[in-house]
This record gives C-alpha cells, structure tokens and sequence, in this order.
C-alpha cells in the first residue's frame, strides 16, 4: 500500500523520497536513513514501524501529492486519505487484518472520442497516398542505395521495404537479448546530447509539448512511454542475431528514428518512381554522417525496439490461417494496413527509473501484448503509476501456457529492420495445431478480441483488382503460400510484418 501511495505521490526514486520523508518531519523526528532503506529500498525484516518509518513517508506523499504535476492530481485524485487514516490503516495491518487503499485507483483512460468525417477523410487520404509512394518502385531503390549490406526481403515475388534475419528456430524465446546497457530509465523530456541537436531535438520538443495540450483520452495513442531502445544488432551469431539494448523513451525514438520514415515519404511523394538521394534526407544524412551502419548501430539516436508474432492457426488438410487483421482509424502509424498481432514495443511496463531485470524478458513482453491486443485488455496497455497487472497470472496466458508443447509452440525466429524508421523487431511465431482453440476462446468469459488498435470492420485502403486480405486473417496453403493466390504487397502490408511472416514461413517449413 505504501508504494502505491508513493507512485500516486509522484516519487521517481527512493532517494527523492527518503530526502521529502526528512524535510517533512523536521522539526518533529527525523526518519532513521538506515530504517528508511530496510524498510522500503531493501528487504524488510519486519512490519514497518509507525514513528520512524511510516509516518514520515505518508507525510511527504501526502504533500507531494497535492503539487500540480503528481500523477494523483493529473488523473483526478483530490483525496488520498489522511494521517490520521492512514494511521489506522497501519494498526489494522499490523495486527494481521486485510486492509484496502483509502481511495479508489482511477481506470485506464478512456478512448479518445471518434474522430470527426473531415479527420477521418483526412488520415485515409494520408493512408492512400503512402500506399501509393509504397507500391512504386523509387522507394526500394532508394533503399537498396542507401542500404546495399541488408536484403531487402521478398515475400511471395514482392519487395518490401525492411529487411530480416532468420534465427535457429527455437523456444528459448530470450535467444535474442545479449546485454542491457545502462540501468538508468531517461525521463520522458529528457534528449540525449549524442542525438541530432537541430532537427531531431525540434521534433522532439514538438512532441513534449504536444502531450502537454491534449486530453488524458488523446494520451491513451500518444505518451512517451519506457522503451527498450536499440545499443547493437550482433548479426555474426551462431544461433541467430542477438540485440544488445539500452533503455529509452518512445519520443525521442519518434525524433530521432520514426521521423526518417515521414521524411522519406515526403521526399518520394512528388515522383514515387525516381530514388531520393541521401542529400535531399537532411535527418537522416546526419545519422549516417555519425554512424557507419544505423542498421546495427544503435548510437546518435533513440531506436525503440519491438516485437511482433505471426500466429498461425491450423484450419485443416495442411493449411493455416494467420492473424492479419486491418490497423484502426486511432493508431499514429500505419492505419488501414494490415499488420500481426500481437505486435507491440518491447519495452518494461515500469515508470520506476531502474526496471527490474525480470521486464527484460521477451516472453514476458509477449503475453503482455497477447491479452492487451488479442483480448481487449486494456490494463496491461501502458505503465500505470501503480502496481502494473501481471500478465502471466492472466487466464489468458494460462490456458495458452498449458497448450505449448503439446497443442502449440511459440518460437523466436529471427530480427528484422524496417528500413524506414530504422528500428529492429524481434519476430516470433506461435503455431496452434488445436482445430477448436479459437471457436472455444471466443466462448471464454473474456472473449477473443482485436484490442483497439485493430479496426473492427475491413479498411480497405484503395480498390484495386488484387484487394487486401480479409479483415482478419490470410489463409495460407499447404505449401505455405497465400491460398487465394493474392500477392502480399507493400501498399497494404505493414513492413514489420511481411519480415515477421518470411520468417515464420521459413521457420514452419524447416520444422517439416
């Protein structure tokens, strides 16, 4: 209860509340520094006492929660209780009684409200033309110029925009992760003087002020969450590519990473058939002007690494149904576009500065992302200020623990790098052999559904004679080939997930 109290209070650190705990009770007691830490930074022996450790941490939170910047007051919390309360609260428990928080949590923030028919004409407009920049061929010359070391991948005869490398399939999903360099969290206005300090550092600043005027809806698609950032891609592994990492923020992967994509896009729109050279991309001539190779070396800017998993599901006779279902109207990238799912940012689900080693964990980071996107759990979407679910207790991730190895198996097959952002993706495969999972998951208390970032009806981007997938999922034949004989092209597939998928196949026809 008292780290909760402390994470509404607005505390980052240990150290900072240790000095308010002090600073509040001057005068009155000072809390013991060495009781302090046994009790609250180390592993406590004992119940905590009242005088020496308690109060004066309930006195601090109670001030810092009331300044205009804690996270209480930001998400409408007027009243966390009193001394006197929590007083109570503290003889209860220690004589062994259940005790609840004197205030009530505040529920993940609502969707932001649809947006209105000149916005939504506006992102389709927006949609229609990428898919169009995509579909010609100036944008992968432009990348195998620029790139000429990484293959662009070919999924099914088509060219698309990012390129992969396949690991030893295996289902020690951690294979992947070398070192994590730097323990320290960055905070989400910090910008790191090794990035670009002119136009990067703009953007940047466009950005933290941008959150700063939109709702607590609005921030649900757009906040500067924790991120696992890419430090190097090693590419020389026996068994596969490895990713050493280094913490960061999902802004300033926008700024210095994210951005090249829109940057690219403009220079293309003009004439999409003509290759950009490097010269006329200001931001990122200035990343290879400080890295040889930004494809591996994750130095001079912030690249957020994610993850992403093909789930193929056996319809029968040899053939398999992926998991492709079309990106909503909300999201900030790719909408309309098909994409797998689960897909998300690897990143620790903590705003504490020093992630526990644990949310360094790619499986971890896997289920998370499969209740959150394939069951609309919206509580393990972002780090709340307290107590983050855990999404291996989920029944979700239960039922579908006790399918591997039997009825399923979940693989890491390898990396990729879309070449437009420059951000690294750990692919996984989960293959389900069980012909009755889905029927018997869509009967489930919480049912089988696409979260919100997933469009509930067809998004079709333009029409055309070869149309995008289904809604929701692309059969593939028994030799592994889309079955309606549709070619998977880049103006309606996200890139992440054309690698992701050359893998997965890759992997499923080696397993035999």
């Amino acid at each position: 209860m008292l780290r909760e109290l402390k994470d509404m209070a607005g505390f980052r650190t240990t150290h900072e509340l240790l000095k308010a705990s002090q600073a509040a009770v001057t005068g009155t007691g000072m809390v013991g520094r060495s009781a302090f830490y046994a009790n609250y930074g180390g592993s406590p022996a004992q119940f905590p006492k009242w005088t020496t450790f308690c109060r004066p941490l309930v006195i601090a939170c109670l001030k810092q929660a009331g300044t205009p910047d804690s996270p209480a007051r930001a998400n409408g919390l007027t009243d966390l209780g009193s001394e006197m309360v929590w007083r109570s609260l503290h003889h209860r428990a220690e004589h062994g009684e259940i005790v609840d928080l004197p205030f009530t949590m505040p529920s993940p923030p609502d969707k932001a409200p649809p947006p209105s028919a000149k916005a939504r004409a506006a992102k389709a407009q927006r949609a229609r033309t990428r898919s169009e920049i995509l579909a010609d061929v100036g944008m992968v010359e432009t990348l195998r110029a620029l790139y000429p070391r990484h293959s662009l991948v070919e999924l099914w005869g088509q060219t698309m925009p990012i390129c992969a490398y396949p690991a030893a399939a295996t289902t020690d999903l951690e294979a992947v992760l070398g070192r994590l360099h730097g323990a320290a969290l960055p905070h989400w206005t910090e910008y790191d003087e090794e990035f670009d300090p002119h136009e990067g550092r703009e953007a940047f600043d466009g950005y933290v002020a941008r959150y700063g005027t939109i709702t607590e809806a609005e921030r649900r698609a757009f906040f500067s969450g924790p991120t696992y950032a890419l430090h190097e891609l090693d590419l020389g592994g026996d068994t596969g590519p490895r990713l050493d990492c280094k913490l960061g923020r999902y802004f300033a992967s926008l700024a210095t990473s994210e951005d090249l994509d829109g940057e690219l896009m403009g220079a293309l729109a003009d004439d999409p058939g003509r290759p950009v050279p490097l010269e006329r991309l200001r931001r990122r001539r200035w990343l290879h002007d400080h890295v040889a190779d930004p494809v591996v070396d994750g130095r001079h800017h912030s690249a957020a690494v994610s993850h992403g998993t093909v789930v193929m599901l056996r319809a029968g006779d040899g053939t398999y149904d992926v998991l492709l279902p079309h990106r909503s109207e909300h999201v900030a990238t790719h909408s309309h576009f098909n994409h797998i799912a689960p897909s998300g940012i690897f990143a620790p689900q903590t705003e504490e500065p020093f992630p526990p080693a644990t949310e360094f964990s790619v499986e971890r980071n896997f289920y998370r992302e499969w209740v959150e996107e394939l069951y609309a759990a919206d509580e393990h979407e972002r780090p709340p200020f307290v107590g983050p679910p855990d999404p291996e207790g989920e029944p979700e991730v239960l039922r579908l623990k006790a399918m591997l190895g039997t009825q399923a198996q979940l693989y890491y097959t390898g990396v990729s790098v879309n070449l437009l952002t420059l951000r690294p993706e750990i692919c996984l495969l989960l293959v389900i052999d069980d012909l009755e999972w889905l029927r018997r998951e869509r009967r489930q208390r919480r049912p089988f559904r696409f979260g919100w970032e997933y469009a509930q009806t067809p998004q079709t981007i333009r029409h055309r004679s070869t149309s995008q997938p289904d809604h929701w999922s692309l059969r593939l034949d028994a030799d592994l080939r889309p079955a309606n004989g549709l070619r998977l092209d880049p103006s309606y597939l996200v890139p992440n997930a054309a690698a992701a998928i050359d893998l997965a196949v890759r992997a499923l026809a080696g397993r035999g």
